[in-house]
């Protein structure tokens, strides 16, 4: 071996302090591999001395709870190197775990799941509310065409012009319904598998693409889990009267997206 040649040991300890070190001093997300010795991430905390790394544990959590989604990683691994919880994040959380160092992940997980709930995904849906309930609106007043009425539709009837609350509570019941079908469809839903785009007749469906990011798939399992919050939330809001009628809409004129579920091998 000449001078100019490294040995191995040295350069796997370098690449794995270099590795650690963007982790650490340029807030990225660190991304530890396996070597060939076994060299977990909990031994990068041993030799180096960093805890703030995603152990495997962590990521099978980040991958059935949030999905594979760049946003989210940064955003979490942000949250988790801020375990402290200093009062200038800019991030949501319970205020109880600000004073509590033995928060585990999986708090951290729930804190920034809270966070998507009220900032991202709660706003979105009020936004989605006032395009419905515009659809309304102009249906009303004669702009929307009859072959998007159509026999059948679940949106065929919306109400009169001068109905205000009544087109409030029947946007929220359009969108409600929508949420519900994805949710029974476990959002595994292609809108592009039927070649008529119908789907995209739905005011609903349009409120929900038009979101940026979109809330229709692709989305993350982050989001689809808010999406569902939003929906048990709004469910568990409705009096007596309202929880009957979404009861009957869902049976009578309710959406059912299963035609449109991905089927295995399709490309």
């Amino acid at each position: 071996m000449d001078d100019s040649t490294v040995c191995a040991s040295m350069y796997h300890d370098s690449l794995i302090w270099r590795i650690i070190a963007l982790g650490a001093n340029e807030r990225c997300v660190p991304v530890i591999l396996v070597t060939s010795d076994s060299y977990y991430p909990y031994r990068a905390f041993m030799d180096f001395g960093f805890p703030d790394l995603f152990v495997s544990r962590e990521w099978r959590i980040v991958a059935e709870v949030l999905g594979s989604n760049p946003r989210h990683l940064f955003e979490l691994y942000a949250l988790k190197q801020a375990n402290h919880l200093q009062s200038q994040s800019p991030f949501f959380f319970d205020r109880r775990m600000v004073d509590d160092q033995s928060s585990t992940f999986e708090d951290i997980v729930d804190a920034y799941l809270a966070h998507l709930q009220i900032t991202v995904v709660n706003p979105a849906m009020d936004k989605a509310l006032s395009l419905v309930e515009k659809f309304a609106e102009d249906a009303a007043s004669g702009k929307i065409s009859k072959d998007r009425l159509r026999f059948g539709a679940p949106w065929r009837h919306p109400p009169g012009a001068d109905d205000t609350l009544g087109r409030s509570k029947w946007a929220k019941l359009q969108l409600m319904d929508f949420v519900q079908s994805l949710v029974n469809t476990e959002f595994g839903l292609n809108y592009l598998a039927d070649c008529s785009l119908e789907i995209l007749d739905d005011p609903s469906a349009v409120a929900m693409l038009e979101r940026d990011p979109s809330l229709i798939r692709p989305v993350s399992r982050g989001i689809e889990r808010c999406l569902a919050r939003w929906l048990v939330q709004e469910r568990i809001q409705l009096n007596f009267q309202e929880s009957l009628r979404f009861r009957w809409h869902r049976i009578f004129r309710g959406r059912s997206c299963r035609h449109l579920m991905l089927q295995i091998g399709y490309k």
